[in-house]
């Protein structure tokens, strides 16, 4: 005979620690590092062609400069308009500059301006072109 209390007939032991993952944990954690790999790679696309703009501006503004530097050692006042025709750097990588010399003598002064744009082949790489401008009077 089995009293209450008598544990000669018990259930098997359940185990109380368990080894390892579920399937489900495994994809759960699959899931959020595939995630976190993604962004990661969306962060460094985008980086790297900030970099590049940034790079491709850099260029078109020193292009650009580099043609304002022209104008303002340019030996004769009285030539400086050859310097719209002068092609110093035509296509520098994907680049095109392009200069207009106006001269005013509407304001009783002689006063030339020197403009200086700079725009890429592919709109793509440089939206918005570059431009400078000098005011250069007369001797």
């Amino acid at each position: 005979m089995t009293s209450a209390g008598n544990t000669s007939h018990a259930e098997p032991a359940r185990a109380t620690s368990r080894r390892g993952f579920t399937l489900i944990e495994v994809m759960i954690a699959l899931t959020i590092l595939v995630g976190v790999v993604l962004a990661m790679g969306m962060s460094t696309t985008t980086l790297s062609r900030s970099v590049r703009d940034s790079d491709v501006r850099n260029r078109a503004q020193s292009v650009a400069d580099m043609q304002i530097g022209r104008a303002r050692a340019w030996p004769t006042y009285a030539t400086l308009n050859q310097l719209a025709s002068v092609r110093f750097n035509g296509t520098a990588d994907g680049l095109t500059s392009a200069t207009t010399v106006t001269v005013d003598t509407m304001s009783g002064q002689n006063i030339t301006r020197v403009r200086v744009t700079v725009a890429a082949v592919a709109t793509a790489v440089l939206s918005t072109p570059i431009s400078r401008t000098i005011s250069i009077a007369a001797p």
